[in-house]
């Protein structure tokens, strides 16, 4: 469950500590990975240079690991395996760029404070860096939410995991609050009824697109009016069993009163082949797409529904490469109200870079790194109606050859940051994440960059709704809600940059991007900007293992250090021994 937009962060009390030797004195968080069995350490130092973490795993001998990742998966992720070799400890930290067996980092920034195997148990505690400028793929050690997992192995041969799992936490400030009770809170349930997963008209049978239509009035518990207006204080997808592999994504829209009555909307009507959206329903309320996860807002925020708007389109992308017969869905969404409005309304701003064939090329096969025109949200879409706004969290989009997607901010001319860390886009496991960059000032641009590895591929990859195109595309919710919603690449031409800040409803397709229209009609309305540039800062390394104040805090938490290694110096890896720094004690 997605906490961190909780953002509240406390301690693990009680018996968390009780396990290894960890000690509240010298490592500030505990956090409880496995009930009773599984507990990771971390925290930043008192000057905040140096990153300590530890693990204690109950009933296992083996080689053990932590990693950062920018997602749910392997791909992208940091790791810290911690195993024996030739009878010794030892650290060392990998890098997975896909769903292969992660590889030594060409340099390695890891020292091993202590590891140990004690009454069927094991132990261990790491020291980092808080930012690494040295050759490797790491992430640097941020007051941001992140995903972390954690892997066990059958021996200390570093092979294929016996068991894995992931979850969120913020390594500076702390694991998540505790998810709030909303036991007593009022919910609506939209799921599809039972439809038949197929396609019925003109396009690809492998992708079929259906929309619920949902009528609030109907779907709202006893005593609730779709006319008042409501916040949303959970989304959570519900996925059937039996068909969940299909579902590929979901949006919920919100429908005007006017394409209500145009299109004679009614409650749990299915409208097959909507990949093109209904004029009026493009008000995006949530998206979700696979590996995304509950969606919690914090106590003073919510999303609004109702407020005279009482029709609800819920588009579900199925992806059915097998064209298998016979599939039944009754997927969707389970919304917690809150039993009272909240101060701030909070909304999803969508960037479209590439979501159509009208707005890109195809991508060329063959490349393994194949990086297309930024896409601009020009300082004229940012004149909002406050001077700044609060980004809770950042979803990319692509599809099946995608390999990095990133938005980044320049105000005035500086750079700022890019929003969310994630290394490697992975397709399975999409989800909205913690941004770097938590305010938004009026006036600032936003740069969305995707590449593309087609390197498997033999012919063009066209961009489109189907999931074997390709989209670039990125989502930020923020609060409070501003206008306009969505940002929509046109062209680029050099350094020019073409985009469509639409106020109101310029039309629809895909979905609520509007693209409808004549290219002479959004031309007249687009906004010409050229792309700013991006002066990203040179890296500066924060923590140094090898120096005498590491050396400091380690005996400072009552280690004791060899003065054979006071000396030690890390080394790149010249061949395939292992040669990062290792701490024998």
């Amino acid at each position: 469950v997605m906490w961190l937009l909780a953002s509240l962060f406390t301690a693990v009390a009680g018996t968390c500590f009780d396990h290894g030797s960890f000690s509240q004195e010298h490592w500030p968080f505990c956090q409880e990975l496995q009930s009773g069995m599984m507990y990771m350490y971390f925290g930043p130092s008192a000057d905040g240079d140096f990153m300590k973490l530890g693990l204690h795993v109950d009933s296992h001998s083996g080689w053990s690991a932590l990693a950062v990742g920018g997602n749910g998966g392997m791909k992208g992720a940091q790791q810290f395996v911690v195993r024996q070799e030739g009878g010794q400890w030892i650290a060392e930290e990998r890098y997975s760029a896909d769903y292969v067996k992660p590889e030594l980092q060409e340099t390695q920034e890891i020292v091993l404070m202590f590891a140990d195997e004690v009454n069927g148990s094991t132990s261990w505690g790491v020291l980092l860096p808080t930012r690494s400028c040295l050759a490797g793929e790491r992430y640097a050690m941020e007051d941001v939410g992140m995903f972390m997992h954690w892997a066990l192995g059958y021996s200390h041969d570093f092979s294929y995991h016996k068991s894995r799992g992931q979850f969120h936490t913020n390594l500076v400030g702390g694991p998540p609050a505790a998810a709030p009770d909303m036991s007593s809170f009022p919910s609506s349930t939209m799921t599809m009824p039972d439809v038949l997963v197929e396609h019925q008209g003109e396009g690809d049978s492998r992708n079929p697109y259906l929309c619920g239509i949902f009528d609030l009035a109907e779907v709202l518990p006893s005593g609730l009016n779709s006319s008042d207006k409501h916040h949303v204080a959970k989304f959570a997808p519900v996925l059937a069993t039996a068909s969940a592999k299909y579902v590929h994504h979901m949006i919920l829209f919100e429908c005007s009163d006017e394409a209500a009555a145009a299109n004679n909307l009614t409650h749990q009507q299915v409208i097959y082949d909507c990949e093109r959206m209904l004029m009026g329903c493009q008000t995006s309320k949530w998206p979700w797409a696979v590996g995304g996860e509950d969606l919690i807002l914090p106590d003073d925020v919510g999303i609004p529904v109702g407020n005279g708007a009482r029709f609800y389109a819920l588009q579900v992308h199925y992806y059915n490469p097998t064209e298998d017969t016979g599939v039944r869905d009754s997927s969707g969404v389970r919304m917690t109200l809150s039993p009272a409005l909240r101060t701030h309304d909070a909304e999803t701003f969508g960037i479209a870079g590439g979501v159509d064939p009208r707005q890109r090329q195809p991508l060329a096969p063959g490349q393994s790194n194949l990086v297309i025109d930024s896409a601009v949200v020009p300082a004229a879409c940012t004149q909002w109606d406050v001077d700044e706004i609060n980004v809770l969290g950042v979803m990319h989009h692509a599809h099946l050859v995608g390999k990095r997607l990133k938005v980044e901010v320049t105000r005035n001319g500086e750079y700022i940051g890019e929003m969310r860390r994630e290394k490697v886009y992975d397709f399975n496991h999409q989800s909205l994440e913690g941004s770097a960059v938590k305010k938004l000032k009026k006036g600032d641009e936003l740069t969305l960059t995707c590449s593309y590895d087609t390197s498997s591929k033999t012919t063009e990859t066209k961009f489109g709704d189907f999931t074997q195109d390709e989209m670039c595309l990125a989502y930020f919710l923020h609060y409070p809600a501003q206008t306009p919603r969505r940002a929509v690449f046109l062209r680029a031409n050099g350094k020019q940059r073409v985009t469509l800040c639409p106020q109101g409803t310029v039309g629809a397709g895909p979905a609520e991007f509007g693209l409808t229209a004549s290219p002479q009609q959004l031309l007249s309305l687009a906004t010409f900007s050229e792309a700013p540039e991006l002066n990203a800062p040179s890296c500066t390394p924060r923590g140094d293992v090898r120096s005498e104040a590491a050396i400091a805090l380690m005996r400072g938490m009552g280690l004791d250090i060899p003065s054979s290694m006071s000396n030690a110096r890390l080394i790149p890896l010249q061949c395939a021994a292992f040669v990062a720094l290792i701490w024998y004690f």
